[in-house]
């Protein structure tokens, strides 16, 4: 763990990835090579590709639509990497529309799509219900300006080094317009939040994860029902139980993360409870984890620790 945000570590990291010297002394030294799981790493954004198209063929057999038929996307994002997969889906072919894009109460990306503007400038991080688009720097903005501005590597560089050094950019509005033509953007409130999961469990006996619940009710107010939208589902709602059981006003609630596991894995709802997580809570914890400060240099030394321990 690092005593810090999202933003930070996924900039230490890239920052880590650009030391030739730490990165060579580790291949040479240890054989081995660092990676990232996140969408710096675009093998992240592989299999997302594939599920934007699996999730429209499924809607073609099931017969909601004929093979053909725009469908429109609405994702929760802070990072950017799951709708740029989608873009990628649509340039392979994928008749998607319209990109929705879901932000929570750090809602940068939304005022983004909507003025072209990436302010930075008194924003602090908030921490929400949907920690996993708690993000203010999105790495793969970079990569969708970059594809519409005709792969202008200078423009790129000349607009994120402005971003680290004034903490804000404005990209033309040719581009604004650009950008414009496939997405769409809003945001959800941390009350909107629990309010979807509580009503979309009472009409369907279906769970949504804090994430999802935020795609929900910004698809709900965005689409224009003239075409199907397709809702990405990011993550299982056991990973946040004391919001769900928030969310669907269960008092009761026990201090212990496993109790909360079986307690909302009793409700019989849908997607099924997640039995290799309530499995691993029956299990003795093995591996002492540690939180190390927010440096560079720290987590370079944990990080060959880490290696050195494995390489031995």
């Amino acid at each position: 763990g690092v005593k810090s945000d999202f933003d930070f570590c996924q900039t230490a990291i890239k920052r880590i990835f650009k030391d030739l010297d730490f990165t060579g002394f580790l291949t040479v030294e240890y054989g081995t090579v660092l990676s990232s799981a996140n969408s710096i790493n675009w093998g992240r954004l592989l299999p997302q590709v594939v599920y934007h198209a699996s999730a429209y063929l499924d809607l073609v057999s099931q017969g909601f639509i004929s093979f053909g038929s725009p469908v429109d996307v609405c994702i929760p994002t802070g990072n950017l990497g799951n709708i740029l997969a989608a873009v990628y889906a649509k340039m392979m072919g994928i008749p998607i529309r319209k990109f929705i894009c879901a932000s929570n109460q750090n809602h940068v990306l939304t005022d983004f799509i909507k003025t072209g503007h990436y302010d930075l400038r008194e924003r602090k991080l908030a921490q929400t219900f949907s920690p996993s688009i708690d993000i203010l720097k999105s790495s793969n903005l970079e990569r969708h300006l970059h594809l519409m501005a005709n792969k202008d590597g200078q423009l790129m560089t000349k607009l994120f080094n402005q971003l680290e050094e004034q903490h804000h950019f404005q990209i033309e509005k040719i581009l604004v317009e650009k950008l414009q033509q496939d997405f769409v953007a809003d945001w959800c409130s941390e009350g909107e939040c629990l309010a979807a999961i509580h009503s979309t469990y009472n009409t369907s006996g279906y769970i949504l994860d804090p994430h999802t619940a935020v795609a929900k009710v910004v698809a709900d107010r965005m689409q224009d029902k003239t075409c199907p939208v397709i809702i990405s589902s990011t993550a299982h709602y056991s990973k946040f139980a004391p919001a769900i059981l928030q969310a669907l006003k269960i008092k009761e609630i026990n201090q212990t993360s496993s109790s909360q596991l079986y307690l909302l894995s009793s409700y019989n709802a849908l997607p099924p409870p997640h039995e290799a997580l309530l499995e691993r809570t029956k299990q003795p914890e093995k591996v002492e984890y540690q939180v190390c400060a927010a440096d560079v240099d720290v987590l370079k030394s944990h990080v060959e620790k880490l290696i050195q321990s494995q390489f031995m």
